[in-house]
């Protein structure tokens, strides 16, 4: 039997008469680190093929807009929280104190014009005081006892706190400077480019001094999960093979015993890509297969030529 093999590779060991072979390639998903939003790189913590930790710090951007934010979004925080608290115990000692003492002034402005007043009438039954200046007298004490409730009622409304629609205002005004807050917070956060997951930094493409930005990613990585078998199945072989199937592949210089589990099979059929075709395979129509490495303890790279071992015709 002849083994159809991409490239230059001949794995004449891994052939075998009675079980066909499909040839495919080390396929890598990367992921590319961006920011959320444009911004200058300002330091790199990285360096390309280094090997990096979830979390791990890879760059930190220009954050000074966003510090400049934050501190007035904090600035507003404590405005709303202070108006709150003022709104919610009333009016401020200072004017407490001058109406108490409104009030203990016009007690006793009451409190001399009914002596006035008992003094008056007193005089009035012994016929030494008129009738106009009893009636003088009562109005003094009528006035006083008036100017008094008025105080009484005044130092009442500022010892309460303010309308409920009010206080409901300013606990609406907090929350929402509390949650801009947070808001810059989180973009000052964003700022510094954490790794998502393990793997290795498969490149650069941008350096302190570049824009960075949603479709301008820092760097991209390759995770340790992040690297799966792409073959392709002939015709003769594809009603063999399943989703779940695991099979066994090769490469050059690679350890003996490697398999795969099949996690994709296409179900439309094309001719051979150019990427893998010999003279003897390009004009025939095979299916693409995918397949998730078993481990990821593996020294396995992407773009590497592999040979896959499929099912026998006879299981």
């Amino acid at each position: 039997m002849l083994c159809s093999i991409a490239f230059i590779a001949a794995f004449l060991s891994f052939c075998e008469a009675d079980q066909p072979l499909a040839v495919g390639y080390i396929e890598g998903e990367y992921v590319l680190v961006a920011p959320i939003e444009t911004a200058r790189v300002e330091r790199l913590a990285i360096e390309r093929g280094q090997r990096v930790e979830a979390g791990m710090l890879l760059a930190e951007l220009d954050d000074r807009d966003l510090n400049i934010l934050s501190a007035q979004a904090q600035a507003s925080v404590a405005r709303a929280r202070a108006e709150l608290s003022d709104l919610s115990q009333g009016a401020r000692d200072a004017e407490i104190a001058v109406a108490e003492a409104a009030v203990q002034s016009a007690l006793a402005d009451f409190e001399e014009a009914e002596r006035e007043l008992v003094r008056v009438q007193g005089l009035f039954v012994r016929n030494v005081s008129t009738q106009a200046q009893l009636d003088q007298a009562a109005s003094k004490r009528d006035i006083a006892q008036a100017r008094l409730s008025e105080s009484e009622a005044r130092l009442q409304v500022l010892r309460l706190p303010a309308r409920q629609d009010r206080i409901a205002a300013a606990e609406a005004a907090v929350a929402e400077a509390t949650g801009t807050l947070d808001l810059m917070e989180w973009r000052l956060s964003q700022r510094r480019l954490q790794a998502e997951v393990a793997g290795t930094v498969a490149d650069i493409y941008r350096f302190p001094g570049d824009l960075a930005g949603p479709q301008a990613p820092v760097l991209s990585i390759l995770p340790d999960t992040g690297i799966k078998l792409r073959f392709y199945v002939p015709e003769s072989a594809y009603a063999l093979l399943k989703v779940g199937d695991s099979v066994a592949f090769a490469c050059d210089n690679c350890p003996d015993g490697l398999k795969a589990t099949v996690s994709y099979l296409a179900t439309s059929p094309e001719f051979t890509p150019p990427v893998i075709y010999s003279l003897d395979t390009r004009q025939k129509l095979v299916y693409l297969a995918e397949a998730l490495i078993a481990g990821s303890d593996t020294d396995l790279k992407p773009g590497q030529i592999i040979d896959v071992r499929l099912p026998e015709a006879s299981r």
